[in-house]
C-alpha cells in the first residue's frame, strides 16, 4: 500500500450505495477507484469526501492491469475555504473538473504537473478580486507539463500561429488550423504571465471567451479523444 495525494476530477454514481471516483493523484497520475457510501465516519465512504476538485489523502493497493483500484484511509489533505462557496470559484471549478479529467486521461505519474495544478488550487481558493482569467491562464500554462507548450521560435507581429504545429508562421498553412495575427498576439502574453498579475491583462469578456474557444481547440488538436466539454456553457453564462 502507498499513502498519496489525489485530486477529485470526477464522480459517476455506480448505484446508491457505490461511486467510480477518477482523480489525478501525485505517484500514479490518473487512476480511477470504486468507494461504498457509508453514513458514518469510515474511511473513503462519506460523500463529502468527493467533492469536485478536493485533494484526498489515501492509501491505494495498485496493480497496473486493473482498471479500478482498491483504495482506504481517505481524508481530505487541503480544506478548501473558499473554493466551493464562491459561485464565481464553484462554476470555474465545475468546468476545470472536466478539462481536467479529458485532459489527463491516460496521463501516468508527473509530479511537476500534479505540483502545478495543487498549488494552482491553493492560490484560486485564496484569492481575492477578480479571477475572471484564472482557467484560461492555468489552461495555456499546464501545456509545459503536457509536453505541449506553444513554440515562440521565430515571434514577430503580423504572424499567423500555426495551431496543428505550435509555431508562428509568416504564412498561412495550408491545413488551416491558424489563429490570425490579432489573435496570435495573446499567446505571448499569456505565456509570460503568472496568476498574481493576470488582473492586468486587459481582456473583454469576448476576447476571453474567444481564447478559451482557441485553447480548447489547441487541446483537442494536440491531446487524443479530448472531444468537447458540457461543462463550458457554464462559464459562458458567468462571464457573459
Amino acid at each position: 500500500m502507498q499513502t498519496t495525494r489525489g485530486i477529485v476530477l470526477r464522480v459517476i454514481r455506480h448505484s446508491d450505495s457505490r461511486i467510480i471516483v477518477s482523480l489525478f493523484t501525485e505517484h500514479y497520475g490518473m487512476l480511477s477507484a470504486g468507494v461504498r457510501l457509508t453514513r458514518g465516519g469510515r474511511t473513503g465512504g462519506r460523500s463529502a469526501l468527493w467533492q469536485m476538485l478536493n485533494v484526498v489523502e489515501m492509501s491505494v493497493d495498485y496493480r497496473p492491469a486493473s482498471d479500478l483500484q482498491k483504495i482506504s484511509d481517505v481524508s481530505i489533505s487541503t480544506p478548501w475555504m473558499d473554493l466551493p462557496y464562491s459561485p464565481v470559484k464553484a462554476s470555474i471549478s465545475m468546468f476545470l473538473g472536466e478539462f481536467l479529467f479529458r485532459s489527463l486521461r491516460g496521463e501516468g505519474e508527473n509530479r511537476p504537473l500534479f505540483s502545478f495544478l495543487y498549488n494552482s488550487l491553493r492560490w484560486l481558493d485564496e484569492a481575492e478580486g477578480n479571477v475572471a482569467n484564472f482557467h484560461v491562464l492555468l489552461m495555456i500554462r499546464m501545456t509545459r507539463f503536457l509536453g505541449i507548450w506553444p513554440g515562440m521560435a521565430g515571434y514577430g507581429r503580423n504572424m499567423v500561429y500555426d495551431m496543428k504545429n505550435a509555431c508562428f508562421s509568416a504564412s498561412i498553412p495550408v491545413h488551416g488550423q491558424y489563429l490570425e495575427p490579432r489573435d496570435a498576439m495573446w499567446i505571448p502574453l499569456l505565456l509570460e504571465m503568472d496568476y498574481s498579475r493576470m488582473h492586468r491583462l486587459r481582456m473583454t469578456r469576448n476576447e476571453r471567451w474567444h481564447m478559451l474557444e482557441v485553447l480548447l481547440q489547441y487541446y483537442r488538436l494536440h491531446v487524443p479523444s479530448f472531444g468537447e466539454l458540457q461543462s463550458v456553457e457554464v462559464l459562458r453564462e458567468l462571464f457573459s
